[in-house]
């Protein structure tokens, strides 16, 4: 496979850095959302796996290779690096694959541009959203990718919510989702699994039976199979 292409967006405060994977296929593209500190590059192992199908990555405001603004980091304001880089590829229907705080800020994206959305991809996250404190910043100042960081990690903190975008997702109710958790994840709970089953109703539910958070380790074959058998079970996702 051909190195993915580095995509740089001019936003307000600066650059929003993505990565596409050369595609001429006709199947629908794969956009990955990563976590709260991931990185574009961390999704390049899914842009081979899942070749020939088109995948585009984000590094979010602060993350990666994208700047950051002094304030800004609400959801909604991630949700704008999204449409920036959904608008300069001119992507009218796509699947979209959002892991733990991607997952929020992909459904807070999909909530906003519902028709784009062929289908949904939720790993290991609940759609719920409490404010982050000093704790949260201090545990967040360990992660390698926070190194220098910390007025970025403030940001964040500072701008979070109370949010519960489960409550606005009747809009999402027929959308093809996949919810993947890890059996040994404390993110999300059983009950947490049967209300988004009661609100998404063409929704599949897979548990990964040694996966903790990250649900594509230790099985990487299985988180592969589980993705392309969730978009063969859907005509228009195939």
């Amino acid at each position: 496979m051909s190195e993915a292409v580095d995509i740089f967006l001019k936003m307000p405060f600066g650059n929003i850095h993505a990565l596409k994977s050369p595609s001429s296929s006709s199947q629908l593209p794969l956009v990955f959302i990563p976590g709260m500190l991931g990185r574009a590059e961390d999704w390049l192992n899914d842009f081979e796996s899942f070749a020939p199908r088109s995948c585009v990555a984000l590094s979010l405001r602060g993350r990666g290779e994208s700047d950051y603004p002094q304030t800004g980091f609400s959801v909604f304001d991630h949700v704008e690096d999204i449409e920036k880089v959904i608008d300069h590829l001119g992507f009218e229907r796509f699947i979209l694959v959002g892991f733990s705080q991607g997952a929020l800020y992909a459904t807070a994206y999909a909530l906003k541009h519902p028709g784009k959305i062929a289908g949904l991809v939720i790993q290991d996250k609940v759609l719920k959203q409490r404010r982050f404190g000093k704790e949260w910043v201090e545990r967040a100042k360990n992660h390698p990718a926070s190194a220098g960081k910390e007025d970025f990690l403030w940001g964040i903190a500072n701008d979070s919510q109370e949010l519960n975008l489960l409550e606005k997702c009747d809009v999402l109710r027929k959308t093809p989702t996949l919810i993947i958790k890890g059996e040994n994840s404390a993110m999300v709970l059983d009950e947490d699994l049967m209300e988004m089953e009661s609100v998404f109703q063409n929704c599949t539910i897979e548990i990964f039976p040694d996966s903790g958070h990250d649900i594509s380790s230790p099985d990487y074959d299985l988180y592969v199979r589980t993705m392309n058998n969730f978009f063969r079970s859907h005509r228009e996702l195939a």
